[in-house]
């Protein structure tokens, strides 16, 4: 086991970022577990990576982001410059980000792209490594929707065609999850695990075996 590699977990209130956290590292998310809103939390985890490897990953759960239109937004401007000044706290320090969005919810993911640009502005030449998760914790009712509203389930679809052409675009892994189903959180948490941790060098000192092995076969001259 290597180093420790650190990721930030972001995105708005709500999207089930925590539920993602706790059902990932204790499996003990159901529908009726009550979950409070979050400050900031640390996760620690071991993480086997594809090459079979085990790597120490610290999660950090962070209080969630508030939209950025509507009734609400105004008043939570300083919210929101508090947690873009977190995200450049945690540059320094930080190898990896979680971007967790609910494609039932547009305003999620158009969260997400002003907390990818505050990361790219401030990241400098640092290489890091971004998911994308759509969490899908939410039953679909299409009787729900209010009069003159889409479908919520063409409102998803729409969110996550839109969020896959944005990833490709940016170069990042785009999972669908569900907070609810623990095997589904496995694969991006271990394609992050394996992304930051790439296997050693091989040795820069291959000639030395071959020619003390060639010196200690050659004939004694003594002899």
């Amino acid at each position: 086991m290597g180093k420790t590699i650190r990721v930030v977990v972001c995105g708005m209130a709500g999207v089930g970022k925590t539920a993602v956290l706790e059902q990932l590292i204790n499996g003990n998310v159901t529908p009726t577990t009550e979950l409070h809103p979050t400050i900031e939390d640390i996760y620690v985890a071991n993480v086997e990576t594809e090459r079979g490897t085990r790597e120490k990953m610290r999660l950090y759960d962070t209080a969630g982001l508030p939209p950025l239109s509507g009734p609400n937004a105004a008043e939570s401007s300083a919210q929101q410059q508090h947690q873009q000044q977190l995200a450049k706290q945690l540059l320094g320090v930080t190898e990896g980000y979680v971007l967790v969005y609910d494609p039932t919810k547009p305003e999620s993911f158009d969260c997400l792209l002003t907390v990818k640009r505050d990361i790219d502005k401030n990241k400098d030449k640092k290489e890091i490594a971004i998911v994308i998760l759509a969490n899908r914790m939410r039953v679909i009712n299409n009787n729900s929707s209010s009069p003159g509203t889409p479908p919520a389930n063409l409102t998803a679809s729409a969110t996550l065609n839109k969020a896959n052409s944005w990833a490709m675009r940016e170069h990042m892994k785009h999972f669908e999850v569900n907070a609810m189903e623990r095997a589904s959180l496995l694969e991006p948490f271990v394609y992050l695990a394996t992304k930051l941790s790439p296997p050693p060098n091989k040795s820069s000192f291959p000639q030395l075996s071959m020619v003390r092995k060639s010196i200690t076969s050659r004939p004694d001259t003594a002899s």
